[in-house]
């Protein structure tokens, strides 16, 4: 009987072993595990069971079982040294949960009471009749269920059995094919039994197989953390191992959200089984991270493939660079409280950025035939994308698709969602154990993955206490060498941590690391998030001028030149990079040279002596303060936030009336979003009345006709996010012009941002200046209609979704909530709304979101029963039918009706007497250019404005399914190129902008 080690498994693998072996032995009746009492899980099985018939019980075992079985599983996750320590444990865990069905007994808190238990463990015990640990533990069981008090209970055990380790295993071996489906109990031979004759090598992971020479390359490359590239740590390099942290994250669910730890959570869904022909299936069986700049998105998708690489390579037999690697990747696991994966899967990263270029030039590239191009790439073999497809069959993945955010036109992600969604087709028809794991931003996450199948784990601020542990390993690494040092940045890091305006720039890995870059020179620290940046680079420059080199000199004397090359290239590679074919943007080094060529010429100098400076110019960019670096098609910024600080410098360059007009340019796009905080950071900074001018913006922001005017708001969100960046710390009429204009968002329906408002409000809530003011604004919706009501209401929900259950605060969320008095159908319409709107749309070609059940509520009931087909509208239609009595002309009506066609399948229902409320039913929706376009016209936009007007106010639901559909896609309309042309025609002749 081969050994398998059934520790591998996990937890929760080994509960869905149990269960796939009982239905193959005692039938398929067994019934999928379910939570109980004790947290435990338990399948049960009525009938009966032969046991002469089952592996189980075999030709020694005559008897037979008729009535209710319960199984229990026990799993050790590591057993005792001997036999004898692993029967005291067990013995321990069935007298537990023998004493809870004496409680529930007792207590009839169960709906029935089992006749027979079987106890399955992966432990072994010894088979020594009468001292040996099988005859030890059936003894005390026998024993405890004859007691006086179980008897009184009322629980009446007819017989149980005990499970063990070896007897799993011979159950195994009499279902072969029970074991193929848990990768942890696999052996090569499995693995090259599934596969192509022509492709014996591949998952042996000896020396002919190329996924090792891919496994043994990758783990190498992913230990190196890209932030190091800048020139922060000196000369000194930084290793994923030793800074890895595992971040806070909250898990979207129907009970609220859950706070959980991101790897450990990836880690955990990926020690399961994730084939969905298993008979305890995961639903949600991949997951998307999501944080905002700077949040350590792609430094944890780096963990979670170091994690499996260590765990596929354990016993490989590397050679010494990469055992460093293993073994420090296992030693920060260790420090992180996390265990190397049981289930080894074939993890791969893909730089989703990359794949979009590629689907942008027109190829037809499916995800594995990008996958086994990369992977011919990187070994001396090709690997066909149907070998790979065998592999996928045969192995379990964990694909890491990293940088959805770096996608930024509608077009290409919807194709990345296709390309995704095919391959999960895929994997289902194989039956492949494949975890997928997304990353991105949360600003432009519109198109989401659907919550049926995709976590969503929102990273979390670093708490104030892991802020300075992080900065305490950063500095110990940084300066091994240097006591005095180390010393003195960590005691100006723990005085960052406990100052409350300062903790707020240490709430992101990035934050906290080039804080460190900063109080190694400067003890006074940077009041916001665009200082912090610049101050960074600054120092980076300053580093390099005291520098005793040659070049140092000259970098003093051509500081100002070196500032705006950097600029430059921020500003143009940001703008190339909003288009689908440029999200890795980069320029060449001949261009490079060329802008600082031209830059030089410009300000006077002769052509050899600008020749000779450009050259000179480059070297300090690329090699010495190398923000800069190289990239496959050419030089680009490794860290992306210092590519938004830098194009931020270029649009703060002017007078105020232009720089305002370039704020007022990009501010809707999400692209844009953080390089308009950092240029608002810095006006701020340069003056104080910066603080109006960026109000006024605020306030006339929502005025374009083309955008149905302030229908659906984006200043709102900026002003969150201009709040949340700390930018109107210390400056009390600021903040207060800030918050009301966040506030309006509850002026308008609720259409998209409604979370990421929500999570602002309640900071501000929570604080005693403005808590009357949140709440005042909230409750005065009361007498102003079903459409702000309904905004109150779902803010008010989405801000209780953000505190635990016992939290002092919901008691004024849901003062304010009563205090609405929304009416039934109105919560009815806000219920299904927020299920539909701020939680998921769906794929390409999938079901789309049935609005028939609102799973979110925290604070409002809601029942919705189902709607008849007969009785609900076609949205497009509808809308149709609004306009037409405003006289728009034919022609205009065909371009509006051609928009429209994008909802074809979205409808609603009118519930009560009319006007009625308007429930959503279904969202629905193609690409919605042509929509996008249809309003460019503007008797079609005015029209459809003077329509929306008219609506009741209880049909805010269809003004709002309208903008969900196509605000995103607006908001994503190009602006780099006028943005640029803006800049160029703003600028002197004696500026380096003008080409």
């Amino acid at each position: 009987m081969p050994d398998y080690d059934l520790t591998r498994l996990g937890t929760r693998a080994f509960e869905q072993l149990v269960v796939a072996l009982a239905r193959r032995d005692i039938g398929s009746g067994v019934q999928v595990f379910g939570d109980g009492r004790d947290g435990g899980r338990e399948a049960t099985f009525e009938g009966t069971i032969n046991w002469s018939s089952t592996a189980a019980g075999g030709a020694n075992r005559l008897d037979c079982w008729s009535g209710y079985t319960v199984l229990q599983a026990k799993f050790h996750v590591k057993p005792g040294p001997t036999p004898r320590d692993n029967a005291v444990w067990l013995q321990a865990q069935i007298k537990n949960e023998i004493d809870g069905w004496i409680e529930a007994a007792q207590e009839h808190t169960r709906s029935r009471l089992p006749d027979y238990l079987i106890f399955v463990t992966n432990v072994d015990l010894s088979a020594v009749a009468k001292v040996g640990g099988i005859d030890k533990v059936t003894q005390a069981v026998r024993k405890r269920l004859a007691e006086n008090d179980t008897i009184r209970s009322g629980l009446r055990i007819k017989d149980f059995a005990i499970w063990h380790g070896d007897q799993l295993r011979s159950m195994l071996d009499a279902n072969q094919e029970v074991r193929y489906a848990f990768p942890a109990l696999l052996t090569a031979g499995d693995v090259l039994a599934k596969l192509a004759p022509d492709w014996v090598s591949l998952g042996t992971f000896d020396a002919q197989d190329p996924l090792r020479e891919q496994l043994l390359h990758a783990i190498k490359d992913d230990r190196w953390i890209r932030l190091s590239q800048s020139g922060g740590p000196g000369e000194a390099k930084l290793w994923l191992d030793d800074i890895a942290i595992d971040l806070p994250a909250t898990i979207d669910g129907p009970d609220g959200d859950l706070t959980v730890r991101a790897v450990q959570r990836v880690l955990e869904l990926g020690d399961m089984v994730l084939r969905q022909r298993q008979p305890d299936r995961i639903k949600r069986s991949n997951v998307v991270l999501v944080g905002g700049p700077g949040q350590g998105k792609s430094t944890l998708s780096q963990l979670i493939a170091q994690a499996y690489r260590v765990a596929l390579l354990t016993g490989a037999k590397p050679g010494p660079s990469v055992q460093e690697v293993i073994d420090g990747t296992r030693s920060a696991l260790g420090r992180l409280g996390l265990s190397v994966p049981g289930n080894r899967r074939w993890p791969t990263r893909i730089d989703l950025a990359k794949y979009a270029e590629e689907l942008a030039s027109g190829a037809e590239v499916s995800l594995l035939r990008w996958i086994s191009t990369r992977l011919s790439e990187r070994t001396d073999r090709d690997i066909s994308p149907s070998a790979l497809r065998g592999w996928l069959r045969a192995w379990p993945w964990a694909l890491i698709l990293d940088g959805l955010d770096e996608v930024p036109s509608v077009a290409a992600r919807r194709l990345i969602y296709s390309k995704i969604d095919d391959l999960l087709t895929s994997a289902e028809d194989l039956d492949a154990d494949l975890l997928v794991v997304v990353t991105t931003r949360p600003t432009g996450y519109d198109e989401r993955f659907p919550s049926d199948r995709f976590e969503h784990l929102q990273l979390q601020r670093l708490p104030s206490d892991e802020a300075a542990a992080f900065a305490q390993q950063i500095t110990d690494r940084r300066f091994t060498d240097d006591d005095e040092m180390r010393i003195k940045v960590a005691a100006r890091m723990r005085d960052a941590a406990r100052d409350p305006v300062t903790i707020r720039l240490m709430e992101t890995p990035l934050q906290v690391t080039i804080m460190s870059f900063i109080v190694e020179k400067f003890p006074t620290l940077p009041p916001d998030r665009f200082t912090l940046f610049d101050m960074y680079y600054r120092t980076m420059f300053d580093r390099e001028v005291a520098k005793d080199i040659p070049i140092a000199r000259f970098l003093s004397q051509h500081r100002t030149q070196i500032d705006r090359l950097h600029e430059h290239v921020g500003l143009v590679l940001q703008a190339a990079s909003e288009t689908a074919d440029g999200a890795e943007a980069t320029i060449s080094p001949h261009e490079l040279h060329d802008i600082a060529l031209r830059r030089l010429l410009d300000r006077g100098f002769t052509p050899a002596e600008a020749e000779t400076h450009a050259g000179a110019l480059v070297e300090a960019a690329t090699h010495r303060l190398v923000l800069l670096g190289p990239r496959d098609n050419g030089v680009g910024f490794d860290i992306r936030t210092l590519q938004e600080l830098m194009a931020a410098r270029a649009i703060g360059e002017g007078d105020d009336a232009v720089v305002i007009s370039r704020l007022r340019l990009i501010a809707h796009h999400p692209h844009w979003r953080n390089t308009w905080l950092l240029a608002a950071g810095e006006l701020l900074l340069r003056s104080e009345r910066f603080e109006k001018r960026i109000l006024d913006l605020l306030k006339q922001l929502d005025s374009d006709p083309h955008r149905l005017n302030a229908r659906y708001p984006t200043a709102p969100a900026l002003a969150a996010d201009v709040l949340d960046d700390n930018l109107a710390a210390k400056r009390p009429r600021f903040e207060r012009g800030l918050i009301e204009r966040l506030l309006s968002a509850l002026d308008r329906p609720p259409v998209v941002d409604v979370p990421h408002l929500a999570t602002t409000l309640l900071r501000i809530a929570s604080s005693d200046t403005y808590r009357r003011l949140v709440y005042d604004r909230i409750i005065s919706a009361a007498s102003a209609g079903a459409a702000r009501r309904a905004a109150s209401a779902l803010v008010l929900e989405e801000m209780a979704m953000e505190v635990p259950p016992h939290d002092a605060r919901l008691t004024s969320m849901l003062n304010a909530y009563r205090a609405l008095a929304v009416s039934e159908a109105e919560a009815t319409a806000v219920g299904v709304w927020q299920g539909m709107s701020t939680r998921s749309f769906p794929l390409p070609g999938s079901d789309g979101i049935d609005g028939s059940e609102a799973h979110f509520r925290v604070l409002g009931d809601v029942t919705l029963s189902h709607v008849p087909e007969a009785d609900t509208v076609l949205l497009p239609a509808y809308i149709e039918g609004l306009v037409e009595p405003v006289g728009l002309s034919d022609t205009d009506l065909e371009v509006l009706r051609s928009g429209l066609a994008t909802l074809s399948d979205s409808r609603f229902h009118l519930s009560g007497p009319p006007p009625g409320t308007a429930i959503p039913v279904a969202l629905l929706s193609g690409p919605a250019e042509l929509l996008v376009q249809a309003l460019q016209n503007e008797d079609v936009a005015a029209s459809l404005d003077l329509a929306l007007s008219a609506l009741p106010s209880t049909h805010w639901t269809i003004e709002a399914m309208l903008g969900a559909t196509f605000k995103p896609s607006q908001n994503r309309q190009p602006v780099g190129p006028a943005l640029l042309l803006a800049v160029a025609e703003d600028h002197t002749a004696d500026n380096y902008y003008v080409d």
